[in-house]
C-alpha cells in the first residue's frame, strides 16, 4: 500500500469512529431521557395513588358513618320528623321572609344610591373632606 491509500484508510476510519461515537451518544442521549420521562411517569402515578388511597379511606369512614345508629336516627329526625318517645319539640315560628321581588326592588335601589353618590366631582369631593 503506498501512503495515499494508508492516509485515505486512516480518514475513512477516523470518519466511521466519529459516526459511531456520534451514534453511540445518540443512544445515551435517548436513554436518558426516556428515565427521566419513566421517572416523572412514576412520580404522578405515585401521586395519584396516594389521592386515591386517601379517598378510599375517606370513602369507608364515610361508609362506616352512614352504618351507625347516629347517622340513622339523625336521618329519621330530620327527613321523618321522628322524634324520641322521651323527647318534646318545640316548634318556633318565624315571620315570613320577603319575597325575591321585594328583596331584588331594595337592592336596586341600594345600587342606584351608590352610582348617584360616585357620581359626585374631583373637586366636590376634596371641598368636602378639607370642610367636614
Amino acid at each position: 500500500m503506498n501512503e495515499k491509500q494508508k492516509n485515505l484508510l486512516n480518514k475513512g476510519s477516523k470518519v466511521i469512529l466519529y459516526i459511531l461515537l456520534i451514534y453511540i451518544i445518540f443512544l445515551l442521549a435517548k436513554s436518558l431521557w426516556t428515565n427521566y420521562d419513566l421517572k416523572n411517569s412514576v412520580e404522578k402515578l405515585q401521586s395519584q395513588i396516594a389521592t386515591l388511597q386517601q379517598q378510599k379511606k375517606d370513602l369507608e369512614n364515610l361508609n362506616i358513618y352512614y352504618q351507625s345508629d347516629a347517622f340513622k336516627e339523625l336521618e329519621a329526625r330530620r327527613k321523618l320528623g321522628m322524634k324520641r318517645p322521651d323527647e318534646q319539640i318545640l316548634i318556633i315560628s318565624t315571620p315570613p321572609s320577603e319575597t325575591f321581588s321585594q328583596e331584588l326592588e331594595k337592592e336596586k335601589q341600594g345600587i342606584a344610591q351608590k352610582t348617584s353618590e360616585s357620581q359626585t366631582t374631583g373637586w366636590r369631593l376634596w371641598w368636602e373632606y378639607f370642610t367636614k
